[in-house]
């Protein structure tokens, strides 16, 4: 008889407090043998593994296991290979296996890159989604993102022209805002809300009051909600 292969799961650790969390992401963390973990520099403890010791998972009868997937936008494709192999090792083996991650692996998550390897080869793979750093703000500010019929547009960055947003109820910017020019002129019509470290030792939460002060040398877990104003 020929030997299953176990399935990969892209689990979403959520973000902010350690309880935004879904039941099915600690049901599968605790049910498989093998976690890893994104490390984006070495040897230095990933804020994936520092989230996931503050959860309800019994990490004793696991293997935890770091994948190097360093933040750049080239050369990377050698790290995805030799993390896809090392995933590989586990689930030939007929064994399941969960990628942790924080915030939402839907939203620019580096699951996807290892997803799309192994499914090329025929690999299982699921996603567990979770709560976003933007729900999370949002919650934390106690505003809702969108109501009605107002519009939310949702940015990787904010590099373009205020002309272009205006008009959008909600904006979120994620990864680490910094055009200070583009913000200036965003305030006259919008609110600025900023998060920055949700859930981790120096959190910083609240309405933008001076861009210079309050935009210098944020830290790349760092988003910003813009609520028009009425």
């Amino acid at each position: 008889m020929i030997k299953k292969n176990g399935s990969f799961f892209g689990v979403s650790l959520g973000v902010g407090d350690p309880m935004n969390v879904t039941v099915l992401a600690l049901r599968v963390l605790n049910g498989v043998s093998t976690i890893f973990i994104p490390v984006s520099e070495k040897n230095k403890e990933s804020n994936a593994l520092q989230r996931l010791k503050k959860l309800p998972v019994h990490l004793k009868d696991k293997e935890v296991t770091e994948l190097y997937m360093p933040m750049k936008k080239e050369g990377i494709e050698k790290d995805w290979l030799i993390a896809k192999e090392r995933v590989k090792e586990v689930l030939v083996k007929g064994n399941n296996c969960a990628f942790a991650g924080i915030g939402d692996l839907l939203h620019y998550g580096t699951f996807y890159y290892l997803k799309k390897l192994l499914n090329e080869e025929g690999f299982e793979t699921i996603y567990v989604p979770g709560v976003t750093s933007y729900q999370a703000l949002a919650s934390l500010i106690d505003e809702p993102l969108v109501q009605g019929d107002e519009k939310l547009l949702l940015l990787p960055h904010d590099n373009l022209d205020v002309k272009e947003i205006t008009e959008i109820d909600t904006i979120v910017f994620l990864k680490r805002p910094s055009n200070i020019l583009l913000f200036k002129n965003l305030i006259k019509t919008h609110r600025l809300f900023l998060g920055e470290k949700l859930g981790m030792r120096g959190e910083k939460i609240g309405e933008v009051e001076n861009l210079e002060k309050d935009l210098e040398r944020l830290s790349y877990f760092s988003l910003i909600i813009a609520k028009r104003r009425r």
